[in-house]
């Protein structure tokens, strides 16, 4: 009888257990350095862990007039390092708000990121305060099969004169890991926006 009832305890914690938790691959940052050209922005990025969202806030203390963004991300897997992906790309913020105004996926996707806060709708970038609050990516539990992942993210912004002169305004360096974890906040995201098939 008490070998039956320790079964049944094993089972319904077992249960309960998968009832109140998902497993999800989710980051784990392990430094965020920001830096900022004060004479033109200043910015701070945070990130969550107990409830994962980022925060990210700008002040533009002058006009800014063209800048393009450079991001270079590194990605690699935490077993086996001979397994790596790496992006490096540079991008104009003026085009993609431009993409943005006029593209029904763009008009999609930037009226989403309204949704967490004020964020730049346009070029020239006025002086101003923009931010982004409690912003999370779209998850799904599907990726806690992948092999976690070690990463590492540069991020930089340049303002460019009327020669395409860079002035360096933002320097940024993120590390950590993606690692696979039992959570019970799964965050949909932008996903939860689409339509919903029977």
């Amino acid at each position: 009888m008490m070998m039956n009832i320790l079964v049944l305890l094993q089972i319904l914690l077992a249960l309960c257990h998968g009832a109140l938790a998902e497993k999800m691959l989710r980051p784990k940052f392990k430094e965020i350095k920001f830096w900022s050209e004060e004479k033109f922005v200043s910015h701070k990025v945070t990130y969550d862990h107990a409830d994962p969202h980022l925060n990210f806030s700008m002040e533009v203390h002058q006009e800014l007039h063209d800048v393009d963004v450079h991001l270079e991300v590194r990605i690699s897997n935490k077993l086996d390092p001979t397994y790596t992906t790496t992006l490096n790309t540079t991008l104009n913020v003026c085009r993609i708000l431009n993409f943005a105004n006029k593209s029904p996926v763009g008009r999609f996707i930037h009226g989403f990121m309204r949704e967490y806060g004020n964020i730049i709708d346009n070029c020239p970038i006025p002086k101003g305060s923009y931010f982004i609050n409690k912003f999370w990516w779209p998850e799904d539990p599907t990726t806690a099969i992948l092999p976690e992942l070690e990463f590492e993210i540069y991020y930089q912004a340049n303002l460019l004169d009327a020669s395409k002169k860079r002035t360096l305004i933002m320097n940024d360096h993120y590390t950590g890991e993606f690692t696979v974890q039992d959570v019970n906040n799964l965050k949909p995201g932008i996903f939860a926006m689409l339509p919903k098939t029977v």
